[in-house]
């Protein structure tokens, strides 16, 4: 994977905004539907930080980010803001099923780590635990994040928050 270009999501084109729609759409119900390639881009133009990664010219993952002053309105966004004064929040990450289990979900949260080190942030996220997503549960206390609580939103929804402070 020497051939990994990093790309600045809110500089992207519409048909690079559509592939990732679908990138995201296929992780539901994991990432919150965006429903549009509309709402896909308001979310871009909210976050902070939001890349995608090629090779090859192919899209192969993304994430979309945010800080604590953004105008992001999510009830998980909000569980982190309420607990810190200054955060950062990895909202949603997606690596193409072709590109899974390389190292991209790493590479990015070891860039997010370069960022959150120098500005002494914590990095919060949340993984679905109903339905359960053990892969990115498993990924997650990997990378050295810790369990903070859990939220049922309904009996077929629930998450648990993690931090990992720098």
């Amino acid at each position: 994977m020497n051939d990994i270009q990093i790309h600045d999501l809110k500089a992207a084109n519409e048909e690079t905004l559509k592939e990732i729609f679908k990138i995201n759409e296929g992780y539901n119900p994991f990432l919150g539907p965006l429903r549009s390639v509309d709402n896909l881009r308001d979310l871009v133009d909210k976050s902070n930080f939001s890349i995608f990664l090629t090779s090859k010219k192919q899209i192969c993952a993304f994430v979309v980010c945010f800080r604590e002053d953004s105008q992001y309105q999510s009830m998980n966004y909000k569980f982190f803001k309420k607990r810190f004064k200054r955060f950062f929040y990895v909202d949603r990450i997606g690596v193409v099923k072709g590109f899974k289990n390389k190292g991209l979900g790493t590479f990015i949260y070891s860039k997010i780590d370069d960022i959150c080190l120098n500005k002494g942030l914590p990095i919060c996220a949340e993984v679905n635990i109903v339905p359960i997503n053990e892969e990115s549960i498993k990924f997650h206390e990997k990378m050295g994040f810790s369990k903070v609580s859990e939220a049922y939103s309904n009996p077929e929804y629930g998450v648990r928050y993690y931090e990992k402070c720098m």
